[in-house]
């Protein structure tokens, strides 16, 4: 009973992996059942004929799926699989020896059957048919029906031979089933043949009057094993016909699903077309053929290198490549080099079975050979990579890959890895690039393959990120990580620069991340951070900061705009830790006033991560700071004191302008840049009216002899009045300079400036303070600035007073006064002072302004200027204007056109009045 259902479990177990055939399997499966019902309610005879008959039948249609069966158990547990190996290598040698010497063997096999035949019917003295009983002619009639039925045979090949079109990886499959079957191999025998004519012969000569010494039965006897051998031959050459027909039927039904389907489709069913083509085993034979031809003289010129030339991979590649049509490339190369796990037929399973088994000098030696035939290989396989799946593709790198690899790690005296980092000679022999590991040549290979998904890639890579273990007493820890960033690095790069688009990581925010007050790493955020934050590291990162594609825009201007969110992109990628670590960086980065194009994007994002989880921002910037100044090379600017400061005194108030000198000078910031970054530090959104500077008080008007006297007193130092006065004027520069920065940067970040009280921070109330203190002279503020920075720092001092002072101090006349120089061939402050005026021309407040004569004769000189060097007319330039001051002083359309009109009469009406006027005066002094 236990056997039918050990029986009854592997067939189930091996249809299962094989497919199941519906009726077939089903029947035998109620037999098994049937079998088992019987056994339990009667007593099973084994000698009942019924009971032999339906035991018989089901082993025939079974017997094979049991056997395979056994093999899938036997496999799945590691006791008992090295018997299982060792038998399936077994057979497999065995069938492979009766293949190769089928030629020879075949002989054996009609001398073996020829005596056993004619030894039985001796030794049983079975019937035979007297010859005497028969006229010559009836007897030769069983033999010209048997050479009828063979002529039919031979006819049959001829037809398939004229329509042989069925070929599977270059290997006809008709040919294949017919040299592969040994009663095709047992017609080319000699010995069938001479077996042919001994059944004509032996009737010729018992009814001639030659006589025989030997008894004529047993001559009788020899001429019925001649024809029961013909006979049974033929019976398994008609089988064979059969299966040929309807495999030939079932083959051309699917090359017309070939072309019929699309390739999704047909590798969505390629595992079904398997399971169908298995009933035959034609395929999978040829499968193991093509594969076992390979893998043995794969080792054969191994074992025989210097007989061999180096590259015969390829040009046994271009051999087999060229026999097979287009389309089914593919599934040669796959079935070459794919790895089949347990089969000893399989070159790549081979390899791996030897990488477990060999020592350290083998695998040098090993390691060298295998470089340089996957080398020959792979350069071979890139002039076809079209013909071949990005599916098979990427299959095929990363087996090899791991073949290197165990090749490695499976060295304890680690001469693998010295030939890998150290002996670049066959690199320089294959045309590698100097000191490109093997590993790297393969991985940048899969990248170059069109149609590979690198979603799938990178989500290989995070999985291999997340159970990194940074255990540096490893000893191939280097090995491991070197690759592991390489092929991040790699695929990184091929996002950024090439018209390729991955999903990115995204990484839990810092303040999710904490658990129990410890940073809970499970991603390895940090690691994937490092690295990508290493690559984006080329000290001042290009502009990113214009992303939105406009319809207009060229392919060129395109592509740099892609290219900008792919940075984006890359930077948001990376944990909080290494993201602002960057962004702060790239501050840093910048000298003195310049601030870095990208500016509103860092703003931003800071903003954005300092605004949840106060409670970790202390292990935040400790983190930032380490990163900093342990993976930038600015740390000879950027010291661990500077940064400490930074933190340590971000919410501290101002209280005199030495404050800033604890920083020292090797930073190549501004002062306003150290409070911005302490501002964006401190929580930039909490909004307080609270000014960061108060002065205790302002600085003397008069300078006299007991101040300084005071002065010298408390410093022991000698000073004079002009010492005095100049580090008065130099803390007034020093405010201007501030109050200037703060101006400049609201063009490039407008954020930090606004109109609405409930919106202000304390970055520009500080600015605020400082312009009503009356400690800033504004010759140093108004000094080149833009047309928007100075309509910011008019609403500033003209309408922003009443925190300060009770009347603003802001006249008509403020900025043209405070201007270093306003001669009028000599406007100090450029531009945007221009602009300014030229917007303010229909401003009442301005009226006595425009009414100076100084003042007009320099505006129209500049006015002219501005024109001729921008080459524009007046409506252009003042459209010019309205478009730069949109948004902080909106100008309508009645306003430009009073602009224009006023500025038409500047340049040109005057002049013409002059000229009346002095017309009227000499008509009247000659009156």
């Amino acid at each position: 009973m236990m056997i039918i259902l050990i029986c009854l479990s592997l067939f189930i177990i091996s249809r299962t992996m094989n497919g199941f055939r519906l009726f077939l399997d089903s029947t035998i499966i109620i037999g098994f059942i049937c079998l088992f019902f019987y056994y339990c309610c009667f007593d099973l005879i084994f000698i009942s004929l019924t009971n032999l008959v339906l035991i018989l039948i089901l082993l025939v249609y079974s017997f094979s799926d049991i056997l395979f069966g056994i093999r899938i158990i036997g496999l799945s547990i590691p006791f008992i699989r090295s018997i299982v190996l060792k038998y399936i290598d077994c057979k497999g040698f065995l069938q492979n020896k009766i293949r190769n010497h089928l030629v020879e063997i075949r002989e054996i096999i009609l001398v073996t059957f020829l005596f056993l035949i004619f030894g039985v019917q001796v030794q049983l003295q079975l019937p035979y048919i007297n010859f005497t009983n028969y006229s010559l002619i009836e007897i030769l009639g069983f033999d010209i029906a048997i050479f009828s039925l063979y002529g039919i045979y031979v006819a049959f090949l001829q037809f398939l031979t004229e329509n042989d079109k069925v070929y599977y990886l270059g290997v006809s499959k008709i040919r294949f089933m017919l040299d592969n079957s040994v009663w095709s191999q047992l017609t080319r025998a000699k010995l069938f043949h001479i077996i042919l004519l001994v059944s004509v012969l032996i009737p010729l000569f018992s009814k001639s009057n030659i006589e025989f010494n030997y008894q004529l039965q047993n001559i009788e006897y020899l001429w019925q094993t001649c024809y029961i051998i013909s006979i049974v031959v033929y019976i398994f050459l008609l089988k064979l016909s059969i299966s040929i027909v309807y495999g030939v039927f079932r083959l051309n039904l699917e090359n017309v699903s070939k072309t019929v389907k699309k390739e999704d489709v047909k590798e969505k069913d390629s595992r079904h077309k398997e399971k169908i083509f298995n009933r035959f085993g034609i395929t999978d034979k040829i499968n193991i053929s093509v594969q076992r031809s390979f893998k043995d003289e794969f080792w054969k010129i191994y074992k025989n290198q210097n007989q061999y030339r180096d590259d015969y991979i390829k040009v046994r590649l271009q051999e087999r490549i060229t026999l097979v049509e287009k389309a089914d490339r593919d599934e040669l190369i796959f079935t070459i080099f794919g790895r089949e796990n347990w089969e000893n037929y399989n070159l790549s399973e081979s390899i791996f079975v030897f990488i477990e088994n060999i020592d350290s000098d083998e695998g040098k030696q090993f390691f060298r050979f295998y470089k340089n035939f996957c080398i020959h290989k792979w350069n071979f396989l890139r002039d076809y990579q079209t013909d071949i799946s990005p599916r098979t593709w990427v299959k095929l790198v990363e087996q090899d890959i791991l073949i290197f690899d165990k090749l490695v790690k499976s060295d304890s005296t680690f001469n693998i890895f010295k030939i890998e980092f150290s002996d670049n000679a066959i690199s320089r022999n294959l045309n590698l690039e100097k000191n490109k590991k093997i590993k790297e040549f393969l991985f940048e290979l899969l990248l170059d393959k069109e149609g590979v998904n690198l979603d799938d890639v990178l989500i290989s890579i995070k999985k291999e990120i997340q159970r990194f273990s940074q255990n540096k007493s490893d000893q191939f820890y280097r090995y491991t990580y070197d690759f592991l960033k390489f092929r991040l690095v790699t695929i990184l790069d091929k996002y950024e620069n090439d018209d390729v688009n991955i999903n990115l990581p995204e990484y839990k925010s810092l303040s999710d991340a904490f658990q129990n007050g410890q940073r809970n790493d499970y991603e390895n955020s940090m690691l994937y951070s490092k690295i990508c934050f290493n690559y984006l590291d080329r000290g001042r990162i290009e502009d990113f900061s214009h992303t939105k594609v406009e319809a207009d825009d060229s392919k060129e201007r395109e592509k740099q705009k892609l290219k900008a969110q792919k940075i984006q992109g890359l930077i948001l990628s990376m944990n909080e830790e290494y993201r602002m670590a960057f962004m702060l960086y790239q501050l840093f980065y910048t000298d003195r006033t310049q601030w870095d194009e990208n500016l509103a994007f860092y703003d931003n994002n800071i903003q954005s991560i300092m605004k949840h989880g106060k409670q970790y921002h202390g292990y935040l910037f400790d983190q930032v700071k380490n990163i900093i100044l342990s993976e930038t090379d600015i740390d000879h600017r950027i010291t661990e004191s500077f940064l400490d400061k930074i933190w340590e005194t971000k919410n501290e108030t101002i209280m005199d302008f030495s404050w800033f000198d604890q920083f020292g000078d090797q930073h190549q910031m501004s002062n306003f840049k150290i409070l911005y970054v302490q501002w964006i530090l401190s929580g930039a959104t909490t909004s307080y009216l609270k000014s960061r500077i108060n002065f205790e008080r302002g600085f003397p008007i008069k300078v006299r002899n007991s101040l300084v006297g005071k002065i010298k007193g408390k410093e022991n130092r000698k000073m004079s009045v002009k010492d005095l006065k100049w580090r008065i004027r130099r803390k007034e520069e020093r405010i201007g300079h501030l109050c200037r920065d703060y101006l400049l940067l609201t063009d490039q970040l407008t954020t930090i400036f606004t109109k609405v009280p409930s919106d202000k921070h304390n970055l520009q109330i500080s600015v605020e303070y400082l312009l009503h203190s009356g400690k800033v002279n504004l010759s140093d503020v108004i000094d080149n600035i833009s047309v928007t920075s100075l309509l910011r720092l008019e609403w500033l001092l003209r309408w922003n007073y009443y925190h300060y002072h009770r009347e603003s101090n802001y006249t008509s006349r403020t900025f043209f006064d405070e201007m270093t120089s306003n001669d009028r061939y000599y406007w100090s402050a450029g531009r945007g002072i221009l602009e300014f005026f030229i917007a303010k021309i229909v401003d009442n407040f301005y009226r006595d302004l425009y009414q100076d004569k100084e003042f007009m004769a320099g505006f129209k000189y500049h006015l002219e200027s501005q024109l001729n060097s921008l080459n524009k007319t007046v409506e252009e330039y003042v459209e010019l204007i309205a478009e730069r001051v949109s948004g902080i002083d909106n100008l309508s359309i009645l306003q430009k056109g009073q602009i224009i009109s006023k500025l038409n009469y500047i340049l040109f009406g005057q002049d013409n009045n002059i000229k009346i006027r002095q017309k009227e005066n000499i008509a009247i002094n000659k009156f």
